[in-house]
């Protein structure tokens, strides 16, 4: 039976940090560390990983061979990208020998390989970077200075619209906010002034005294701050009832252990292979979707490939069904 949806027309607000997609690129979302070298109390992979498998040069490359024509990784997730892997391994290096290879990184900082051995076309196919300075956990591990010669490596070169410093703002963590940001300010921004983007803590709502402690910090260090950015996108994706989406075609998120997901949120779509038993099952159909709340349709969305409907499904539903327009 056909579905009545009615198309509508959506325009993604302005957003400085979006991730830049070109139209003819596959997109994938390669959690592909098993090991971070940190133990972050507000970390979305919960525990943290730590010593799993990680996804090597072959899995990525029989990914790439299969989709076919230029591939977007985006680097980030669970392990920290370059924690998962020895220097030797040269990953990043390997991958972009491949000229129709192109990446974003969502990295910690606390090592970064192969990054400064990159060669000057290397670099410009690193097409987005979110360098996180989570100063607890570098100052437990006393690993400030190694983190501040790293940032100062990577901005020296690479910085670009396109190059975040990212400080999380958790709850859990709220007494160390000033001390952090004056440490920045001393040790990194007086050096090289690249500015921090404040993210709140996706798991841990704020209370009246973080809220407090962000305009005071705000005050306090206007020309040291970017942004500021609240993580909800669901608010940013509400403006229609479904979307047809794409996943599974020309977006996929791949594991550390090679599964192969069309979508992580919707059950009908998060068995699609795996890459270390060279297994593949893209879909040929994309999906009217209900449940359109998380990043990964966000980036869909910001890609530009996500269709925008009123209707077809039931109020409130969140299953994932075929698109069959009347």
């Amino acid at each position: 039976m056909s579905l009545p949806v009615q198309p509508v027309s959506v325009q993604l607000p302005e957003d400085e940090m979006r991730i830049r997609f070109e139209a003819d690129e596959t997109i994938v979302f390669a959690s592909s560390s098993g090991h971070c070298n940190l133990d972050c109390s507000y970390c979305v992979a919960s525990p943290v990983v730590k010593l799993q498998p990680s996804l090597d040069y072959d899995d990525l490359m029989f990914l790439k061979e299969r989709v076919g024509g230029r591939v977007f990784f985006i680097f980030s997730g669970r392990g920290d990208f370059f924690a998962g892997y020895k220097k030797s391994d040269r990953l990043l290096a390997r991958l972009l020998e491949n000229e129709d290879v192109s990446v974003a990184l969502d990295i910690n900082g606390v090592v970064i390989h192969c990054f400064p051995e990159l060669t000057v076309a290397q670099r410009a196919r690193v097409r987005h970077v979110n360098l996180t300075f989570h100063y607890r956990q570098l100052k437990e591990h006393r690993a400030l200075e190694v983190w501040r010669r790293n940032a100062l490596t990577l901005l020296q070169l690479h910085d670009n619209p396109d190059f975040f410093v990212n400080f999380i703002l958790a709850p859990t963590e709220s007494e160390d906010w000033n001390e952090a940001l004056h440490w920045y300010r001393e040790h990194l921004f007086a050096a090289f002034p690249k500015r921090l983007v404040l993210i709140n803590d996706v798991l841990t709502p704020f209370g009246a005294e973080q809220e407090a402690r962000l305009r005071a910090l705000q005050q306090a260090h206007a020309d040291l701050l970017y942004t500021v950015r609240r993580g909800n996108f669901a608010s940013l994706l509400s403006a229609f009832d479904h979307v047809s989406c794409p996943a599974g075609q020309s977006y996929f998120r791949v594991w550390n252990d090679g599964a192969v997901e069309a979508c992580p949120n919707v059950a009908e779509l998060r068995h699609h292979g795996n890459l270390k038993h060279r297994e593949f099952w893209p879909r040929t159909e994309p999906f009217l979707c209900g449940d359109v709340r998380h990043c990964d349709c966000y980036h869909i969305a910001s890609s530009g490939r996500m269709q925008f409907f009123k209707g077809g499904l039931p109020p409130g539903a969140n299953r994932v069904i075929p698109l069959q327009p009347a």
